[in-house]
């Protein structure tokens, strides 16, 4: 703060320019890291990652946009995207898995933008996210569109499964990326 009283116009112009692009690199740096996490898991486990009865190892990052910011939001979505280019179920899962991650993403992140970080909060993320997923993958995707089964079975399943991923990425995970932000 001192400095700030010592030092000429042009020296604060330029240490704020160079603040800000420091925190816009970190910002991008933290999307393409969350993007490549996510990719490389779900197309490392491929023979898991794409299965009717499924724990999306990946998926364990789904509630870090809780803490991350938006970053994290657009991390995440792009990684799904790239993840899914080797789905089984062609650009149906590119768009629709895509959307389903964009969609959890953006509530974890208003959840942590209105409320903050809360621990009760974490179980709240963890259902929402699978929630989404089992509406999004199972009752859309392989429920109306490549009509695998029961609508209700498959929300059901795809959601209980994508809990126990979720519950491990909100307990575990959530906080400890929170820490290393702070």
């Amino acid at each position: 703060m001192i400095e700030k009283v010592f030092c000429g116009d042009s020296e604060m112009q330029t240490t704020h320019r160079l603040t800000k692009s420091v925190e816009i690199s970190r910002k991008v740096l933290m999307a393409l890291v969350l993007a490549a996490i996510y990719a490389a898991l779900v197309i490392g486990l491929q023979p898991i990652s794409f299965i009717q009865i499924q724990i999306r190892i990946a998926d364990i990052l789904s509630p870090v946009t809780y803490v991350t910011g938006f970053e994290g939001v657009v991390g995440l979505t792009i990684g799904t995207l790239i993840a899914n280019t080797v789905s089984p179920y062609g650009v149906f899962d590119m768009a629709i898995g895509t959307l389903c991650t964009f969609a959890y993403s953006i509530l974890n992140w208003f959840l942590g933008k209105v409320f903050g970080y809360r621990k009760v909060l974490l179980l709240v993320v963890a259902v929402l996210d699978a929630a989404v997923v089992g509406l999004f993958i199972g009752v859309l995707l392989l429920g109306i569109i490549f009509n695998a089964g029961n609508l209700l079975h498959l929300f059901m399943l795809l959601t209980l499964e994508n809990l126990v991923a979720t519950s491990i990425g909100a307990f575990l995970v959530v906080p400890r990326v929170r820490k290393y932000l702070r």
